[in-house]
């Protein structure tokens, strides 16, 4: 979970954004005190806008201090479609297993290897993205 954190009001902090955002090429949308903000994908090239990340975050009033808390997240559920894959692997894996079919087991081994690669290979492509994104914030918030 990342934190930004400032001494301005958050008025001023999502107007920064917005105007801001627009000339770094980010999507800013504001709903009461959430904010999420993204890539606009024809504006960069395949290294930054290969993978839709999003930040989500929300304001937060600390003593003196706004803060916005939020996570980065993708355009699609990769953890969700990652963790029902594995639970459909180990459950072809366990029925191979019983009924002795070496090739199924080799196969569930193959899938699952091509599953991690993809899973890197996202997380690879995300970290420009997320990196462009976080710089952004970071920007604005020590203005």
């Amino acid at each position: 979970m990342k934190q930004f954190q400032s001494k301005k009001e958050k008025n001023e902090i999502i107007n920064t954004l917005k105007v801001m955002g627009k000339k770094k090429n980010l999507n800013v949308l504001t709903k009461q005190d959430k904010v999420e903000i993204f890539l606009q994908r024809e504006k960069f090239s395949a290294d930054e806008g290969a993978i839709p990340v999003r930040f989500c975050g929300k304001f937060l009033k600390e003593q003196e201090s706004t803060v916005l808390k939020g996570k980065f997240t993708y355009g699609f559920y990769l953890y969700t479609l990652v963790f029902v894959a594995i639970l459909l692997i180990a459950v072809r894996f366990g029925l191979s297993v019983w009924q002795k079919q070496t090739d199924n087991i080799v196969l569930c081994g193959i899938v699952a290897v091509v599953l991690l690669l993809v899973m890197v290979y996202v997380r690879y492509k995300a970290k420009s993205a997320k990196k462009y994104i976080s710089d952004f914030l970071m920007q604005v918030f020590r203005m």
